[in-house]
């Protein structure tokens, strides 16, 4: 509705500009006529069409500025248009390219998902010894990975194809080589290292097994006691109403870790370290307004494979 009284308004101020606009120039020419006034020489005739023209153009010039300035879709047709066009066909070949990929993949069954972990391997290293060190911990690292993946995924229920390329391949030594300088741009140069090794796309039944080395700083992402989030709560709530309130303290927690640097995969599934019952029993007796808190259980690295919270229950 806002949209329509505008647009009407513009209409409007347009035809007003444009009409007193064309009463000027009328008047200016009917005066040039009358008066046979001339204009760098030229006789009346020659005069008057100059007046009606010179009228036209101002009364085209002033319709454009009027909707410039009164309205921002002028502007971006005026101005933005070509750009417009280029995201408008960047888009369209986005949604063809996605709707292809719909197709070829609707009648195969989905298996396993991005940055799914492959067995319970890992190699911790550090990125500052020479090349030839890291490379040699990484192509052990990728051949070990390769064994496992196979025996994890290329069998039912899974039924991917087998990873058949090896360490020794060129084509991979050169991928680990460019990794390796891309982590040691990207990550602590004294700090030790976890690679995981994770599924690197979406998969369907009859791919080829795919993954990703991903990298890790191992420092500690959280110390023993440190307060990870809070909820607030109210006593004298039965411990069914406050589970709600639970599952968000502990996603709240997930986050903070995996912000921290954890490991997603890691993240999954804490674990408490107290019984998380008690203190939801204890609010239910309780009367006033309470914080809920989850704190670090223990120092964590990405090395230590999982997340330990320790719950509590303070006044507010």
């Amino acid at each position: 509705m806002i949209a329509n009284v505008s647009g009407i308004a513009l209409v409007i101020a347009i035809t007003i500009v444009a009409g007193g606009i064309a009463y000027i120039g009328d008047r200016v020419g009917h005066q040039v006529g009358r008066k046979r006034l001339t204009l760098f020489g030229l006789r009346p005739k020659y005069t008057s069409t100059i007046v009606a023209i010179a009228t036209g153009m101002l009364i085209a010039l002033s319709v454009t500025s009027v909707a410039l300035i009164g309205s921002q879709q002028v502007r971006t047709a005026f101005f933005r248009l070509g750009q417009i066009n280029a995201r408008i066909n960047d888009l369209q070949a986005r949604a063809i390219a996605t709707q292809r990929e719909l197709d070829s993949t609707r009648d195969r069954q989905f298996v396993v998902s991005i940055g799914y972990p492959i067995g319970t391997i890992g190699l911790t290293t550090r990125l500052s010894q020479p090349d030839a060190v890291v490379l040699t911990q990484l192509s052990s690292f990728f051949d070990n990975t390769v064994r496992t993946a196979n025996a994890q995924f290329a069998h039912a229920p899974y039924d991917l194809k087998p990873y058949r390329k090896t360490s020794s391949d060129p084509e991979i030594q050169a991928l680990l080589r460019q990794q390796l300088a891309k982590d040691r741009d990207s990550l602590p140069a004294d700090a030790p290292v976890l690679f995981l090794p994770l599924i690197g796309q979406n998969l369907f039944k009859g791919d080829v097994v795919s993954f990703t080395l991903q990298p890790y700083a191992d420092i500690r992402v959280a110390a023993a006691g440190d307060t990870l989030a809070s909820v607030d709560v109210q006593g004298g709530q039965l411990a069914d109403g406050l589970v709600v309130p639970l599952q968000r303290l502990t996603a709240a927690a997930i986050a903070e870790m995996e912000r921290r640097g954890m490991p997603a995969v890691f993240a999954l599934n804490p674990a408490p370290s107290n019984n998380v019952q008690e203190i939801l029993n204890q609010l239910g007796r309780l009367r006033g307004h309470y914080r809920l808190v989850a704190k670090a259980g223990l120092d964590m690295y990405p090395h230590s494979g999982g997340i330990l919270l320790d719950y509590s229950l303070v006044p507010r």
